[in-house]
């Protein structure tokens, strides 16, 4: 290379500098190539003959950027290191003061004797067991090297491997594991019976030594200490056969060896381990979030209204009976006096939407807010209100907006318990309309006087304190004491004013309406305090995990895999939604394709690799 830039460039070079970080080759360049054998004497004669041996200096390993890939690299490390790019940084200053020598002291080896090596393994370690994650190639690694150490030169390499080699590198293993047991290790470990073999390997179980004896199995426990990274190894070996859970790894392990504490060492491997973590899909959770100021302070009812859409229910036509339809519930509730009012619309779309919200709108008057999840028909329903390009929506858009109504839909997708106000009354007019119908087909009439009526049930159900606690609390309470006055539909008893002033009819409607919110202060208000679940702290998802997405309607190992790439954090600081990037895999040959960005609930998410450990 240095003779072929010196040919082909015009420029006459006032110096040649050649900067290696090998010892031994710069000071076999400085010798004659006849001390050498045929190979290194070819190669130093020509190094020679087109340099001069002065203009060799050495550097260390740190500073040498040609290092950078004589080593496992991440491409992307050397396109932004400096000095591979630009070169290191010292060659900008003066020459004295540059990290380079041509003063170093090295033991030259004219021949290579194999030999030495045979002291270095059986003396000194010279592999690092730590390095290693997989146990099979621990083990044959040190089988090689032994071979080569029998048969004196590195052609023991491509000897084949044969079921004695791997044993005497796994006993050399065994050996090199316990030097790291106390010294008192009769004393430490005299409840196991310990005791020491013929070979020199400690041995436990020495009490139940004779009833050993009469099985195939083993005669005895090696004994190895949980802390090194031989038994480590063994271990993961032994759960990767599998990945079954803590007592089958346990069994298999205690087939042979005996490991104090490795129950804790086995859970450590099952918790690190990725297949096991998209095995068991464990989804991910934080604490219940703090509740809104919504809900804590009174106000009309369903001034602040959640709304959902459930079924599908069968319907029949009212003139040919045979025909049947589908038709969907529609459950608005106040989520601070839990009202409910239920109807049914006969289509899951848009329009069939707005004209049962219309009839809502026309008894209990428009909310201040509508909560609800990302449905597409209610997310539709919002674009809709807030379009001009057809007449009917635009109307309502405009008398919805003299009236202040407000949309907000949940952060997420597929996240219904973040409107589970709405979620758990569905759950009770399910019930409700088993118990009514079963399995009769209704018309559409029918079905939405039985929802009428099942609204009516259910805003006579309790809210807050039971009744029964103490006598002294009176009647308890329900949605029916706001919006009717009292407790059900029945026609009211008692005595009334025949008198026509005004003011005393209003005084008696207010006082109704106060007696319900000091009720409700009383009785409802503390339950809200409480957090029904998810009571402790979890990890926040971070930027960077990857992780599987948990979709309701996919099956299990069709879950998507992706990356989390933005977090969102409630007013306590924790993560409970999170923007996460995927690509779409379609059958075939990728082609590329663009990430496609979707938001979900944590608790929708099994992470697999935290950010912290790639």
């Amino acid at each position: 290379m240095r003779k072929a830039i010196e040919d082909e460039m015009t420029y006459k070079f006032s110096s040649v500098m050649h900067i290696t970080d090998s010892s031994i080759v710069r000071a076999q360049i400085q010798k004659e190539s006849y001390g050498f054998g045929t190979f290194v004497a070819t190669r130093i004669a020509e190094v020679q003959s087109k340099s001069d041996p002065n203009e060799w200096w050495w550097i260390a390993s740190g500073l040498n950027p040609a290092d950078l890939l004589t080593r496992p690299q991440d491409p992307l490390n050397v396109a932004v290191v400096y000095s591979w790019k630009y070169g290191p940084e010292f060659m900008a200053l003066p020459l004295e003061v540059w990290p380079i020598s041509q003063s170093v002291n090295c033991e030259l080896p004219d021949r290579i004797h194999v030999n030495l090596a045979q002291y270095s393994v059986h003396e000194e370690t010279i592999i690092d067991a730590s390095k290693f994650n997989n146990y099979n190639m621990l083990i044959a690694v040190t089988a090689r090297i032994f071979n080569i150490v029998k048969v004196k030169s590195f052609k023991g390499v491509l000897k084949k491997l044969e079921p004695r080699s791997l044993k005497e590198a796994e006993r050399f293993w065994i050996m090199q594991a316990q030097k790291s047991l106390p010294e008192n290790w009769k004393k430490c470990f005299q409840r196991l019976g310990p005791f020491q073999a013929e070979d020199g390997t400690i041995m436990v179980g020495q009490r139940m030594e004779r009833w050993l004896k009469h099985n195939w199995n083993q005669d005895s426990f090696i004994l190895l200490p949980g802390k090194h990274p031989f038994t480590v190894l063994y271990i993961s070996y032994l759960h990767r056969l599998d990945h079954a859970g803590v007592d089958v790894t346990l069994c298999k392990l205690q087939s042979k060896f005996w490991v104090p504490s490795a129950r804790k060492i086995i859970r450590s491997i099952k918790r690190g381990c990725i297949l096991c973590r998209k095995l068991d899909a464990k989804v991910e959770g934080q604490r219940m979030g703090q509740i809104s100021d919504e809900r804590m302070s009174p106000c009309p009812a369903f001034y602040h209204t959640a709304v959902d859409i459930f079924g599908h229910f069968q319907i029949k036509d009212n003139v040919k009976k045979r025909t049947t339809g589908k038709a969907y519930g529609v459950i608005f509730n106040c989520i601070v006096t839990r009202a409910v009012y239920i109807d049914v619309v006969d289509g899951y779309d848009t329009y069939s939407f707005l004209k049962c919200f219309r009839r809502f709108t026309a008894v209990h008057g428009y909310p201040d807010t509508v909560h609800s999840d990302l449905g597409s028909q209610l997310v539709s329903a919002s674009k809709e209100l807030k379009s001009d390009n057809n007449w009917n929506i635009h109307e309502i858009t405009e008398f919805g907006a003299k009236e202040g109504l407000k949309w907000k839909f949940n952060r997420s997708a597929d996240a219904a318990w973040q409107n589970g106000v709405s979620e758990a009354l569905i759950k009770s007019v399910k019930r409700s309309l088993s118990m009514l119908i079963g399995t009769t087909i209704l018309t559409f009439s029918d079905l939405q006087t039985t929802f009428f009526e099942i609204a009516n049930l259910m805003n006579e159900r309790p809210i807050g304190i039971k009744p029964g606690m103490d006598v002294e609390l009176g009647t308890y309470l329900c949605p029916n004491d706001l919006l009717l006055g009292r407790a059900s539909n029945k026609v009211p008893s008692g005595s009334w004013s025949t008198s026509g002033d005004t003011k005393k009819r209003l005084n008696f409607i207010q006082n109704v309406v106060d007696t319900f919110w000091r009720k409700w202060q009383r009785d409802y208000f503390p339950t809200l305090i409480v957090r029904q679940k998810w009571h402790t702290d979890k990890r926040n998802v971070q930027p960077g995990d990857i992780v599987l997405i948990k979709d309701t309607n996919v099956v299990r190992g069709k879950w998507k895999m992706g990356q989390v790439v933005d977090t969102e954090t409630g007013r306590d600081n924790k993560v409970r939604d999170v923007s996460i990037r995927y690509k779409i895999q379609r059958p075939g040959k990728y082609k590329g394709q663009s990430d496609t960005v979707i938001k979900r609930s944590v608790h929708k998410l099994v992470v697999l690799l935290p950010v912290e450990e790639q």
